[in-house]
This record gives structure tokens, C-alpha cells and sequence, in this order.
């Protein structure tokens, strides 16, 4: 198989977004092999430590060529793992690849790849997720069973050691029972022998995947064509919920048509997909706040900073001729405007830390209703809207314990927000009352909404 040629002149990866570091501390401390695929660039734009000891390389060595790994997959299957790193194979959710590798060593091994493609949410492609598994020891035991259980010679004996003793669960099942179980399939689904063979299968199977798991296995039995693989989940014992993977084939069983299941517990590795979706997710999110936080910035920061240079200019250009009493207010407009920027500033930074998870909650004895005070006369220096706000304290006369902070925070995005879109010179109403052990405060102003 011919590589694709790389392209001229290659944009450099971006820089991390925010959650980079987070979805790269999951992936660094997972099994299997992870690695990206960022098709705007067409390159690997990262590879996890369990990807770089398989493979002796990893994304910053393979750089314009990033096919060079691919030598070492067998020749005959190239082609579809190549279209799999390109997104061009199906890539529902469960859908898996395997594929047969020779490492540089001259050892051989089996892979099982999935990719998860991640998009914007205008449906633009963004990256490729690529996950692999080391299947050697699963293949080379389950080919071993197949092969001893298809030819059933003489006995059942022959292969019952081999079948009672393997780190994987076998089910024989037909017209709906479980047939067959052994102990570590019993130990999969959490039941015991008698239990197991005493009801249909498909009640020990979660809800949501009855349809899926009965459709197969009746299809299966029709000798129709069936998906090899796929997950589903099994009730636990009465609180716990666990992930199989299922692979089946059809044989006789006693003279009659059944089917021989394979499971395994695949539980941890559908927890760490998740999780790394979740950080994908917040990725994302983070950026969109990113983003937005710089276009409302560099909006909201016009205001102070076309204060704080007229009024310099004017000191620079009249200053020796301006009387005392105006310098001052000059002076006193860029203070004030300074102050309001490090305000928005410290806005966003408060905002931020409650979105990592940062934030230390800090609270101690406050004066409730002279705090709320003082946050207004603060914001009335920085913005003459301000006041317009009209303060009502209720049952506050004692000291209560809370977060300064936190409270501040919580006010001044209320109220600022009260100004910022209600009509100039219309009253905002700001009351405050203590309900038990709880703080209740109310903002209202005449905007729409």
C-alpha cells in the first residue's frame, strides 16, 4: 500500500485549548493505546505513552509522515486501517476493527481499534480519537476454544478444563435460556448456576438493551448476518451495572441449533471513554467561554479605556494650565475607570476558578448588610449607572458566617447585569433577607425579561 504524500506546506498544530491538559492526564494513565488524529493538519497531534511503547514512535517523531507506523500492520489490512485513521470507515459507537501487527522485534501481535470522531457544534469535524486494545492473549484463547469446541470429538471432556478454567465468560444459550454457563461468565452476570438457567436471558439483560441483544441473538439463530461485536450492559447484583462485550457464533449443542457467546468485561474501558468524552466535552465548552469572553472584553473594556486616554490627554496637553480641583478629577476618572477594569478582571478570573473546580470556599463571621452596601458605593466609583440601584436590607443586623468573595461576586454579576440591560435612569431594586441559615437575594430592574 502506498503512503498518501504529505502536504505542502503543513499549519503547525494549535496550541492546547483549555481541558487539553486535563484529557491528556486521562489518557496518560490508561492502558490502551490513544492517539489523535487532526485531520485540518493531517497529522497525529498526540500519542499517549502506552501508544509510544507499543509502537517506538510517537506524534512529534512521525511529523509530516504520519503513516510510517502503519509498516508494521499486516499488508492485507493496511488499506482499512488507513481509512479508519481518516475517518472514512463507519464510526458508530461499539463499532470495532481488528487487525494483525509484526513489531519491529519480530513479535506478532492482534489489535482492536475504535476511532471517535469529535465535532464543533456546526457538525465541522475537529479531531479523530483513535483507541486500540492488545487482543493477543483474548484472540490466541479464543481461537483456541473455537477450534477445541468446533471439533468436539469424543467428548465434552476433552476441552471442559480448558472452558471451566479460561479468563473469559462463556455462554451457550438457545431459544431464549442459558443453556451453559461457566464460572467465570456466572461471575460476569452475577448469578449463580440455577439462577441463570431458571429464566430467560434476556431479564438478566439492562433494560435499555433488551431489543439489541434479542434481535442478534434471533437473527443469529435465523443464520442471518449479525454485528460480531457489541456492548451491553447487565443488572449487577441490585445496584451495580457492568459492560460486556459479546462476540457469537452459531453450532450444535446437543444435537440442536445454539449459540456460543463469548463475554468480557469491558466496564474500566468504557468508564475511561467516557471520561475522556467528558473532557472533550468541557474542552470545548472552555473554549466557546474562551472566545466569548474575549469578544465581550474587548467590548466592555472600550468604555474605561476611552476614559483613561482622554483624560491623560488632556493632563498632557493643559495640565500646567488646569487649576488643582480639575486635575484631581481627572485623575480621579482614570482611578475610577482603572478600577472598573480590574473589576471585569477580576470578574472573569472568579468565574474561571469556579469553572476549574479551583475555587476555595473560605467563609467567616460578616456583617451582611454592610458588605452589601459597600459592594454598590464600590460599584457607583466605577460606573455612574450604578446609582440607580436601590438597596433594602432586611433582618441582617447580626453576624453571619459566609464567603466575602463569593458573595461579591454573586452581587456585583447580578447587578451588573441589571444596568447593563435595563434602560438608563430606571430604577434597579436590590433587597437582601435572611431565610434561617440561608441568604435570599433579589434583583430586579425594567428590561426585557
Amino acid at each position: 500500500m502506498s503512503s498518501p504524500a504529505p502536504a505542502a506546506n503543513v499549519v503547525p498544530a494549535a496550541t492546547p485549548l483549555p481541558g487539553e491538559a486535563l484529557l491528556r492526564q486521562i489518557a496518560a494513565n490508561i492502558n490502551e493505546m490513544l492517539w489523535s488524529w487532526n485531520p485540518q493538519i493531517g497529522r497525529i497531534s498526540y500519542t499517549n505513552p502506552a501508544f509510544e511503547a507499543f509502537w517506538g514512535t510517537s506524534a512529534s517523531a512521525l511529523g509530516a509522515q504520519p503513516w510510517t507506523w502503519l509498516e508494521q500492520v499486516d499488508a492485507h489490512e493496511r488499506e482499512n486501517v488507513q481509512r479508519l485513521q481518516l475517518g472514512g470507515l463507519d464510526m458508530v459507537a461499539g463499532q470495532t476493527l481488528d487487525y494483525g501487527v509484526r513489531r519491529a522485534s519480530g513479535e506478532t501481535a492482534r489489535l482492536r481499534q475504535r476511532a471517535i470522531p469529535m465535532h464543533d457544534p456546526s457538525g465541522k469535524l475537529l479531531r479523530i480519537i483513535h483507541l486500540a486494545s492488545d487482543i493477543s492473549s483474548q484472540f490466541d484463547a479464543t481461537s483456541r476454544l473455537r477450534a477445541e469446541i468446533t471439533r468436539r470429538t469424543d467428548s465434552e471432556a476433552k476441552y471442559q478444563a480448558v472452558v471451566e478454567n479460561v479468563n473469559e465468560g462463556i455462554l451457550i444459550t438457545a431459544a431464549g435460556r442459558i443453556l451453559y454457563a461457566n464460572p467465570k461468565a456466572l461471575q460476569l452476570i452475577g448469578l449463580d448456576d440455577a439462577t441463570a438457567k431458571s429464566r430467560p436471558f434476556i431479564e438478566f439483560i439492562h433494560l435499555e438493551d433488551r431489543d439489541r441483544v434479542l434481535s442478534n441473538h434471533m437473527r443469529r439463530m435465523r443464520g442471518e448476518q449479525v454485528e460480531n461485536y457489541y456492548h451491553f450492559r447487565v443488572a449487577h447484583g441490585n445496584t451495580n451495572t457492568r459492560w460486556l462485550e459479546i462476540s457469537a457464533v452459531m453450532f450444535e449443542w446437543q444435537g440442536k441449533p445454539a449459540t456460543l457467546n463469548f463475554l468480557t468485561d469491558v466496564t474500566l474501558k468504557r468508564q475511561a471513554e467516557q471520561d475522556m468524552q467528558n473532557a472533550l466535552v468541557r474542552e470545548r465548552e472552555l473554549s466557546g467561554l474562551k472566545s466569548r469572553f474575549i469578544a465581550v472584553a474587548s467590548h466592555e473594556f472600550r468604555t474605561p479605556l476611552a476614559a483613561i486616554l482622554s483624560s491623560v490627554e488632556l493632563l498632557d496637553t493643559y495640565g500646567g494650565t488646569f487649576p488643582q480641583s480639575e486635575r484631581h478629577e481627572l485623575l480621579d476618572q482614570i482611578k475610577t475607570a482603572v478600577s472598573r477594569m480590574n473589576g471585569m478582571v477580576e470578574q472573569v478570573l472568579m468565574t474561571s476558578r469556579l469553572e476549574a473546580g479551583g475555587f476555595s470556599f473560605k467563609p467567616a463571621p460578616l456583617a451582611i448588610a454592610d458588605l452589601l452596601v459597600q459592594v454598590v458605593v464600590e460599584m457607583e466609583r466605577g460606573d455612574a449607572q450604578a446609582a440607580r440601584i436601590a438597596v433594602q436590607c432586611d433582618g441582617l443586623d447580626e453576624l453571619r458566617v459566609a464567603d466575602e468573595r463569593l458573595i461579591r461576586h454573586i452581587v456585583t454579576n447580578l447587578l451588573g447585569n441589571a444596568l447593563k440591560y435595563s434602560p438608563p435612569d430606571t430604577p434597579v431594586q436590590f433587597s437582601a433577607s435572611c431565610a434561617g441559615e440561608l441568604l435570599q437575594i433579589s434583583v430586579s430592574d425594567l428590561g426585557l425579561g
